[in-house]
């Protein structure tokens, strides 16, 4: 039934004429007797023009589907991994950094309430468990400039191919404010360092809140991939299915990569100082 309404939307102009000039035969046929002979010969033409278009259209789709559907595939898994690959940096920062169980669901990990916890807590000096060793500050930069990069190269390669919806989520994470916020954590480490201000080490120091359109384009991509996935399987026996989020619980406390409360106290009461003598 949904295909029938998708099709009429679609096709309204050319099927508002059919059905104009049916009606219009159906009149000659049987309530104008001059023209009786004219109208059944016309009904019975329109009749079958309508069925040839509706069928040939049909057909034309049908193969224009089946030729499309190893790029849509191609877009599904480089869109499945790019999905994967931003959830599961931001569910292991959260576990390095937050003295807390994962949220139950992936809507409530995609939350303000859950991600400004990350910015209370990740100590940027810390270390997160990469190779080469480098510091939290480091690796946040180093992922968003994979982020963007990725997710332009996906708009570039699929971009004539993809529902507007998801071509626009996929805009909305390479261009968003936050994104573009933590490019510049290491600009801002270079200015604090040449005017000597101690800023506090935590994350939320560096970087705005997630905001609503970073939440709705993350969770569009990942009910994206879940519908896409359902559409596409009976093609491939190779695709993948979209499953990006297992919360755990127990977590050792606390995590390797939150602030030491010692740490946090004494730059906390560097910066007192500072803006004391720099009032």
């Amino acid at each position: 039934m949904k295909k029938v309404t998708t099709y009429i939307q679609s096709e309204r102009k050319i099927l508002l004429a059919l059905g104009i000039l049916v009606l219009f035969s159906l009149f000659c046929w049987l309530l104008w007797k001059p023209a009786r002979d004219f109208g059944l010969n016309f009904f019975t033409e329109m009749l079958g023009v309508a069925v040839t278009i509706i069928v040939i259209d049909r057909l034309i789709e049908g193969r224009e589907q089946r030729k499309s559907i190893p790029l849509k595939l191609a877009s599904y898994e480089d869109i499945r991994i790019y999905t994967a690959r931003y959830i599961a940096f931001w569910t292991q920062v959260f576990r390095d950094s937050v003295p807390e169980d994962d949220p139950k669901t992936i809507e409530l990990f995609f939350s303000k309430e859950s991600m400004s916890k990350v910015q209370q807590y990740l100590y940027m000096d810390s270390e997160p468990n990469v190779s080469p060793k480098m510091r939290y500050s480091d690796w946040i930069v180093q992922n968003a400039k994979e982020f963007k990069e990725k997710g332009n190269n996906i708009l570039d390669r699929h971009g004539y191919n993809l529902d507007p919806e998801v071509y626009g989520h996929v805009h909305a994470l390479t261009e968003s404010m936050f994104n573009g916020m933590l490019l510049h954590i290491n600009s801002i480490e270079q200015t604090d360092a040449r005017m000597k201000f101690p800023r506090v080490r935590t994350f939320g120091n560096y970087s705005f809140y997630f905001s609503g359109e970073d939440y709705t384009a993350v969770l569009g991509l990942i009910r994206w991939c879940e519908e896409t996935y359902l559409k596409l399987k009976g093609h491939s026996r190779f695709i993948k299915e979209s499953i990006f989020y297992f919360p755990q619980s127990n977590k050792k406390i606390p995590p390797k990569c939150m602030i030491p409360d010692d740490v946090l106290k004494k730059q906390k009461s560097e910066l007192e100082e500072f803006i004391k003598q720099n009032k």
